[in-house]
């Protein structure tokens, strides 16, 4: 029984260090309008590059790495704070059915894998829900999140 409670008060105080050092998280939202980038800045098949407007104001580069078996496309983005600093994506983007003006929604999930500075260590999630216009190359829409600071 003694050994017991010990293992209990031994795995109570390595707990402790690990909630002091848990991720401060803020919900973020706003909205996103993009189009294509200047040229020579996309090395893949398909990129675009954007502003953000919202609790995420700044720039962001998306880079297009592949296709999903639906026909999505999984990509990286980089978010550009106006302070600078960064946050780095891992993108998944599923595209829906035209509809009657020829605007195509879209979903994209953004698993925010690090960044720079103060977001060097950070987590989170961003959904962008919006509309791609397929003639223009553009992009316009709404996102919104949770972006963790370890």
């Amino acid at each position: 029984m003694r050994k017991q409670i010990g293992l209990v008060v031994a795995i109570v105080a390595l707990a402790v260090p690990a909630v002091a050092a848990a991720a401060e998280c803020r919900d973020v939202a706003g909205g996103f309008s993009a189009g294509p980038p200047p040229p020579g800045t996309c090395l893949s098949f398909f990129c675009t590059a954007g502003a953000l407007e919202g609790d995420l104001k700044g720039s962001y580069f998306f880079t297009a790495t592949g296709v999903t078996p639906t026909g999505g496309l999984t990509g990286a983005s980089t978010i550009t704070l106006r302070s600078g600093m960064q946050l780095l994506g891992s993108d998944v983007s599923e595209l829906g059915a035209a509809n009657e003006e020829g605007l195509i929604p879209f979903i994209t999930t953004v698993d925010i894998v690090g960044g720079t500075g103060k977001y060097d260590d950070a987590g989170g999630q961003i959904v962008a829900t919006g509309l791609l216009d397929p003639v223009a190359g553009t992009t316009t829409g709404a996102y919104t999140g949770t972006v963790c600071k370890k």
